[in-house]
C-alpha cells in the first residue's frame, strides 16, 4: 500500500561554529566565529528550503530569570553574484530567526543544548548564522552552532 503522508528529510549536520568567541553581553558573535567556508551548498544546502539550528553554550555566571535569551541572526550570502549582506550587528538586525531560550541556571557554567526548529533558508541556499548574547552575562569561548538542513518528501506511490 502507498505511503500518503509527507515526510521530512535532513542533510549532514554542519558544524557552523566549533569554538566560537567569547560574547559579552548586547553583543553578535563575529564573522570569525562562523566557518571559513560559509554554508554555501555544503550537502547540497541549496535543495533545503529549511534547517535546524543547534546552540551548546555555557554561560560564565547564573542567568537571571528575566535574561534567557540569545537570539539568532542569518546573513545571506551570494545574493547577486558574490554581493553579500552585511555583517548583523547592534543597528543590523534585519534577518532575525528565532531567539534560544536557555534555563536560568543557578550555577556558573551550566551547559545549555538549544535548538530552534524550521529556520528558513535563502533560495541560493548560501548564508552565515550569528547569534546575540541577551543573557546578561558572558558567553564564554567554546559555544558551538550546529545547522542541519531539512525539507519535505512527497507521498509514496
Amino acid at each position: 500500500m502507498a505511503d500518503p503522508t509527507t515526510k521530512v528529510t535532513t542533510s549532514t549536520q554542519i558544524t557552523h561554529a566549533s569554538s566560537g568567541a567569547a560574547i559579552t553581553p548586547a553583543s553578535l558573535s563575529g564573522s570569525a566565529d562562523v566557518s571559513a567556508a560559509l554554508l554555501s551548498f555544503t550537502g547540497n544546502l541549496n535543495r533545503y528550503p529549511r534547517c535546524d539550528v543547534a546552540l551548546t553554550v555555557s554561560p560564565t555566571a547564573a542567568i537571571a530569570a528575566t535574561s534567557t535569551n540569545i537570539y539568532l541572526y542569518r546573513r545571506d550570502m551570494n545574493i547577486d553574484g558574490t554581493a553579500d549582506e552585511p555583517i548583523p550587528g547592534v543597528s543590523n538586525k534585519q534577518h532575525f530567526m528565532g531567539a534560544f531560550q536557555l534555563s536560568a541556571a543557578t550555577t556558573a557554567s551550566t551547559t545549555q543544548s538549544l535548538q530552534i526548529t524550521d529556520v528558513p533558508l535563502p533560495g541560493a541556499g548560501d548564508c552565515e548564522f550569528y547569534i546575540e548574547n541577551a543573557l546578561g552575562v558572558n558567553i564564554p569561548i567554546g559555544w558551538v552552532l550546529k545547522v542541519t538542513p531539512k525539507s519535505d518528501v512527497g507521498a509514496t506511490a
